[in-house]
C-alpha cells in the first residue's frame, strides 16, 4: 500500500515537471524509475549529457537525496565526474558528493545545517522546484 502510494504521488510530481515550461526545454527529460526520479539534461557549459537521480523513497516525509549518475549503468558518478560547479564536494558523513541547496537529504543531513528543517521547505521545494534548482546550477536551464 505505501508503495503503491509513493509510486502514485512521485508519478504526480513527474507530471509537474513535464508541465513546467523551464524543465522542458533543452532536451530536459523526467521520469520515475522505481523510488527514483531522473533527470536527464544536456549541460550547459559543454552540451555534454548529464542525469542527476533524485532518491525519494522517504519523500516527502524526508528529503530526496541527489546524485549524478551514468546515463548507461545508472551507477553513481564520482566527484571528478560531476558537471563542474555542482557539486559542493564530499559529505562528512556520507564521503559521496553533495549538492548544498535547501531541499535536499545531504544539506539537511550536513553538520552545518542540521537546524535547518526540512519541514521548513517541504512544502516549498517539491521535486520540479528542487530539479529546477539543480538543473540551472548544473547549466542546463536558465
Amino acid at each position: 500500500m505505501q508503495e503503491a502510494f509513493l509510486a502514485e504521488m512521485l508519478d504526480e510530481e513527474v507530471e509537474l515537471c513535464k508541465q513546467d515550461e523551464l524543465l522542458s526545454t533543452n532536451g530536459t527529460v523526467v521520469w520515475r524509475e522505481g523510488s527514483h526520479i531522473l533527470a536527464k539534461f544536456a549541460r550547459g557549459r559543454d552540451g555534454k549529457p548529464g542525469c542527476f537521480r533524485l532518491g525519494c523513497a522517504h519523500f516527502d516525509a524526508q528529503p530526496p537525496s541527489v546524485a549524478m549518475v551514468d546515463l548507461d549503468n545508472g551507477l553513481e558518478l564520482s566527484l571528478d565526474k560531476w558537471t563542474p560547479g555542482v557539486a559542493h564536494g564530499l559529505h562528512p558523513a556520507t564521503g559521496k558528493p553533495f549538492v548544498c541547496i535547501q531541499g535536499l537529504a545531504e544539506y539537511h543531513s550536513h553538520p552545518s545545517h542540521l537546524a535547518d528543517s526540512w519541514d521548513r521547505y517541504r512544502n516549498r521545494y517539491r521535486i520540479p522546484q528542487t530539479a529546477k534548482r539543480l538543473l540551472q546550477k548544473a547549466g542546463a536551464i536558465p
